[in-house]
């Protein structure tokens, strides 16, 4: 969970499959995002990304995969594929899946309608894609506490699937100490990215209510 404009999909949707699949080639790696021009410009840039660094670890996109949506690692099985939310992967599978950003705008947010197709969605169709041995990573900055991450979260309390959280506030609301990083309360999350006037003046722009979704990742009614 994290807000706006600190590279999330750069770090998730890019490096990590590129990395993946450098180091797994014979694995397979299904995007899904809000659309899926949206996802298969990430699939492009990992793409870009093997195509690169893949080299210098025996790893190189087969000669035919041309498109952004599908591509493959030369010599394997493995490689990546890419999709809108609700989208056609029905039939595909993958050991690792990511959702970057199911939520387009808020009113896809607010749309109670939306919100159920997009967990039907999740359950009935991308969880089971999922290998044996395989994980899952879904990001997004948080719009409404009923949204998907609102209800994965749900779902763990009741007994269900149990997730790794990473919870970053733009500004920190408590004090952080971790493996990852340190923060005092107060602190922004990356002032080199965002420096705290910019947080500050988007705060007193946007009022409460998307200041604390968007910013804080804390949903509220």
């Amino acid at each position: 969970m994290m807000p706006p404009r600190h590279g999330k999909s750069q770090f998730i949707s890019q490096y990590f499959p590129a990395w993946y699949l450098i180091r797994n080639p014979h694995k397979r790696v299904i995007l899904a995002s809000y659309e899926a021009d949206f996802a298969s410009n990430w699939g492009r840039k990992a793409r870009e990304s093997v195509e690169r660094f893949g080299h210098i670890f025996g790893a190189k996109i087969r000669a035919e995969s041309h498109a952004a949506s599908r591509w493959e690692i030369a010599g394997t099985e493995g490689g990546m594929m890419t999709a809108g939310v609700r989208g056609p992967i029905t039939g595909k599978g993958m050991d690792l899946g990511i959702i970057d950003d199911p939520v387009k705008n808020d009113e896809e947010a607010a749309s109670e309608t939306y919100r159920e197709k997009v967990w039907d969605w999740y359950l009935s169709t991308f969880s089971t894609r999922l290998h044996k041995g395989g994980s899952m990573v879904v990001i997004m900055t948080r719009w409404h506490e009923d949204d998907l991450v609102g209800r994965l979260l749900k779902a763990q309390d009741a007994g269900g699937d149990k997730w790794d959280i990473l919870n970053l506030p733009a500004i920190a609301e408590k004090a952080e100490r971790s493996h990852l990083f340190k923060r005092k309360v107060g602190d922004p999350l990356c002032p080199d990215l965002i420096p705290p006037k910019m947080l500050e003046q988007a705060k007193s722009r946007m009022g409460d209510y998307w200041w604390g979704s968007l910013y804080q990742q804390r949903p509220f009614p």
